[in-house]
């Protein structure tokens, strides 16, 4: 259903550079501005924490256990985002890029180790959208969510 594990990293790291490139190009007001219910500055903390609790989640898959994030997903994640904008509250881009970047290592580190095998293994966990979760299922929707972010961020900054 999904590409190979090498073909969404390589994804996964393609969407982030191309959000980075964004980032770097914004102002300090502009990394400020609100885009309705964010400003990038919230986004960049939601990719620190994303990319560290998509490591964890993944971990939990490959134990055949539901990530623990998943009470939230009903919710759209207000609760588990609200948590980040709080935890990573920076608003020097500088060190939230820093975060981001050692946050998504981390991850990337991470999901080399498992094994090709255990990629798309349907373990019997049931999404709450519906359908398997998977480790490729969890990169996948990081790699949308970068791509999704950068067009809003983009959007927000040159409204039609």
């Amino acid at each position: 259903m999904f590409e190979n594990r090498e073909k969404q990293l390589a994804d996964l790291e393609l969407a982030y550079h191309a959000f980075v490139e964004t980032i770097k190009k914004l102002s300090k007001e502009e990394l400020l501005r609100s885009l309705g219910d964010w400003s990038p500055r919230d986004i960049l903390a939601h990719f620190i924490g994303w990319n560290r609790i998509t490591l964890a989640g993944c971990a939990e898959i490959c134990e055949g256990v539901v990530p623990f994030y998943f009470y939230d997903g009903t919710n759209d994640y207000r609760v588990v985002n609200a948590s980040f904008f709080e935890k990573y509250s920076s608003v020097d881009r500088d060190v939230l890029l820093e975060q981001v970047d050692s946050t998504l290592q981390a991850l990337t580190s991470y999901l080399k180790t498992i094994d090709e095998k255990e990629w798309e293994l349907d373990t019997g966990l049931v999404h709450y959208r519906a359908g398997p979760v998977t480790v490729a299922r969890c990169v996948d929707s990081l790699i949308r969510d970068y791509g999704k972010h950068r067009d809003e961020i983009i959007a927000g900054m040159h409204p039609a």
